[in-house]
């Protein structure tokens, strides 16, 4: 049982850094389209070797645990308006988990810019909640699956959450645990 709260110490520990490591590039990224008027491309927002965002931020830190980039999405085209940055949390209980995020929905925890398209996240893993259940609830300003109708209210029969949820930057009717 120690073993198992150190390790979700852990978790927690990482999943911190993660938090605070995507905010620092968030800042960098803003800052540099503020001088730029566009969002940077893609293969600069890296961690090896981590120093093409300067004078922004000194170095792009890496995912703590696998020690590659988080991943980095802006708009497609040559002068990007929108991006979205997604890493995948250790804790899986971590109230900002959203399953089914980015890319083939490997990630659970999105940031982005004020005006990203931020979709609706696709089914959970098995155990873990999600449209499996049925159930819907807003997390962040994102329509997300939840493990049953009695996990928190409000929620919702529908993948859209009837469009109640606001916005990240504006979050609405978050669903809280009963």
């Amino acid at each position: 049982m120690g073993m198992a709260l150190l390790r979700l110490q852990v978790f927690k520990g990482n999943d911190a850094r993660r938090k605070s490591d995507i905010k620092k590039i968030q800042v960098a990224i803003e800052e540099y389209e503020k001088d730029n008027d566009c969002y940077p491309p893609s293969e600069i927002v890296v961690c090896e070797p981590g120093d093409s965002l300067r004078p922004y931020i000194d170095k792009i830190p890496c995912d703590p645990v696998s020690r590659e980039s988080y991943y980095y999405e802006p708009k497609s085209g040559a002068c990007p308006n929108w991006y979205i940055l997604y890493s995948k949390l250790e804790n899986e209980k971590d109230g900002d988990v959203i399953y089914g995020l980015g890319p083939g929905g490997a990630y659970n925890y999105v940031a982005g810019s004020p005006n990203a398209p931020l979709s609706t996240p696709g089914p959970t893993p098995t155990g873990g909640g999600g449209s499996e259940s049925g159930y819907w609830g807003c997390k962040s300003g994102i329509c997300a699956g939840i493990g049953s109708r009695t996990e928190c209210s409000p929620n919702y029969t529908s993948s859209g959450c009837s469009g109640q949820c606001g916005t990240p930057e504006n979050p609405m009717n978050e669903c809280v645990p009963i």
